[in-house]
């Protein structure tokens, strides 16, 4: 029996890397979204690491942090993404905050606002 040896090219590592970062994706998001938790909290959980991912805050693991947490907040957290690594849960929250949009604070600004070229009827 021959085998037949195949040469990648330098062309196809983009490619390849393209497809590994869409693996690594999808094993995020399984690992992240437990199949008991609510619909709503898996979807917000998924699309917030899908938006973490593309925005490339989430990829290679190059930093370590460490920190002394109460149980308590570490297992209501658990509980209310339904996430259930440690890491998981803090890459998330972290995520959360990363993809802040400041609503709150634009809201409070626009607050007693009217734009002018609203026609109220009155």
């Amino acid at each position: 029996m021959t085998k037949t040896l195949r040469m990648r090219s330098s062309s196809t590592a983009p490619q390849q890397r393209l497809v590994a970062k869409k693996k690594r994706m999808r094993s995020l998001i399984r690992k992240d979204a437990n199949k008991d938790m609510p619909g709503e909290q898996k979807f917000v959980v998924r699309q917030t690491l899908r938006a973490a991912i593309r925005k490339g805050l989430i990829g290679s693991k190059d930093e370590r942090i460490t920190a002394r947490l109460s149980h308590a907040l570490i297992e209501q957290a658990k509980r209310q993404t339904g996430i259930k690594g440690d890491t998981e849960l803090l890459e998330f929250a972290l995520a959360n905050i990363a993809l802040e949009d400041n609503f709150p604070a634009t809201i409070n600004k626009l607050a007693g606002t009217i734009d002018p070229d609203i026609k109220l009827g009155f």
